[in-house]
């Protein structure tokens, strides 16, 4: 009795810290892609010249407001998953009719909590995400460099610093506009 009580107690607050990596892919996808987006376009406007960039080490640090909206969906998504299963297994007390209604109403809050994520602010407190590229230096040659950016909850770059590189120039700078 004594454990089943303390996962009761513990077992939401496990769920509200581990569910930073759990927020719907596609939503960490699309930001992804903004991030990216937004780092080449800065990339474009600070450096001389650069190519071959690439990305590690994403993480989009979401807001607790934006956590709990996402778990809205997931617990209409999973409330709709067990009405499912309990209306193919008879195990549905309701009427066809009522089975029916209950499924609409369930898609259209879905439907209606998505769209209230979709453009939700503040989403995050920062995105973070490691940029390697190939970038000219002053001593005219090309050098791999990785630069760990920060961004804000409006794809704007708030930080970058340089935390790795391969090849060895200890004398050359890189060259920025």
């Amino acid at each position: 009795m004594k454990t089943k009580l303390l996962l009761l107690i513990v077992t939401p607050f496990f769920m509200m810290h581990g569910i930073a990596q759990s927020v719907p892919n596609s939503s960490e996808n699309k930001d992804q892609k903004k991030v990216e987006s937004a780092i080449i376009a800065w990339a474009d406007t600070t450096f001389k010249d650069y190519n071959e960039p690439r990305f590690e080490k994403f993480r989009a640090n979401y807001t607790d407001e934006y956590l709990i909206a996402s778990m809205r969906v997931k617990s209409i998504e999973r409330r709709m998953s067990k009405l499912r299963k309990e209306y193919t297994m008879d195990k549905y007390k309701g009427t066809e009719k009522e089975f029916t209604q209950t499924m609409e109403d369930l898609k259209k809050r879905r439907k209606e909590a998505e769209a209230k994520n979709e453009n939700f602010r503040p989403k995050v407190t920062n995105y973070t995400i490691h940029f390697w590229a190939n970038i000219k230096l002053d001593s005219g040659i090309h050098n791999y460099v990785e630069h760990k950016i920060v961004l804000n909850d409006g794809y704007q770059v708030v930080k970058s610093s340089i935390v790795g590189s391969i090849g060895d120039n200890k004398d050359a700078n890189i060259l920025y506009h």
